[in-house]
């Protein structure tokens, strides 16, 4: 299902799908974490630019909507149902509206608080983020906040990236990079051509 799925991404953008033996292999290790008993609970996708990180994330997304349409039931607490998908910056935008909420950026702060707590979040480009920034003197990092809530309270994330798990420790702290090691499953792209 998870390869059709990428089928239907690639070609609802007017795109020939290229399954390279790379991909396939991808996708069946997507899939064998999905359906494992493997502790971990969330999912990087890292290697260069280009080569389907992004897409195999919509496909997921599409699977998982396709898998729950027709349920009704919605959480009232954390986990709430879902499964979104965020680019690093527009995270580090939507956290900064939540450190300092006012009347004019209410939805911004909604939808952070949201996307803390959904079941599945996926946050795209990881590390094309500054780490830190300044919102009215306060120092906001967005991208490690949210991945160590969500670590704490073992909720599923999926993170891709340019960025290697080692380039993790260089581009935010030690201290994430061993929660990467223990809550991610690792699929590297390496250095696989692009698709573009």
């Amino acid at each position: 299902m998870l390869y059709a799925a990428c089928k239907a991404e690639v070609a609802a953008r007017m795109r020939q799908f290229a399954d390279t033996a790379e991909y396939k292999t991808h996708i069946w290790d997507i899939a064998k974490w999905l359906t494992s008993n493997e502790n971990t609970f969330g999912l990087f996708l890292c290697g260069d630019k280009g080569n389907g990180k992004t897409t195999l994330v919509q496909a997921l997304q599409s699977l998982y909507f396709y898998l729950h349409s027709g349920e009704c039931s919605e959480n009232r607490e954390p986990p709430y149902n879902g499964f979104r998908i965020v680019t690093a910056k527009e995270l580090v935008q939507l956290a900064k509206a939540d450190n300092n909420p006012t009347k004019e950026n209410s939805k911004a702060t909604t939808e952070f608080r949201l996307l803390k707590n959904i079941e599945i979040l996926c946050i795209d480009d990881l590390g094309t983020e500054p780490c830190e920034s300044l919102n009215y003197g306060d120092t906001v990092t967005a991208v490690t906040d949210i991945i160590h809530y969500r670590y704490q309270k073992q909720f599923c994330t999926i993170t891709t990236s340019n960025l290697t798990t080692d380039d993790i420790a260089s581009y935010y702290d030690e201290r994430l990079h061993d929660r990467f090691k223990e809550m991610m499953c690792v699929i590297n792209f390496r250095k696989e051509p692009s698709f573009r």
